[in-house]
């Protein structure tokens, strides 16, 4: 009988940790630490949006790969 009361108690105190585990990862989420893209651009080569940020640019152009940079250049 106490073997079950030990299991029932470790079930227990599992629980409550996972509960509390997914509220602070709600509350985390709700606070808006997600992160942002930023702006987005349009491959000359291709028409594909892409961030900003990973864009390569050449002169007034951005590309969304080497590739498509070479070949613009060509």
């Amino acid at each position: 009988m106490n073997l079950i009361r030990l299991l029932l108690l470790a079930l227990a105190i599992w629980l409550f940790t996972l509960v509390i585990k997914r509220y602070l990862a709600l509350a985390r989420r709700k606070r808006g630490e997600t992160p942002r893209i930023g702006a987005m651009v349009r491959c000359a080569v291709c028409g594909l949006h892409v961030p900003e940020a990973e864009a390569l640019k050449r002169h007034d152009q951005y590309f969304c790969s080497t590739e498509h940079r070479d070949q613009a250049s060509v």
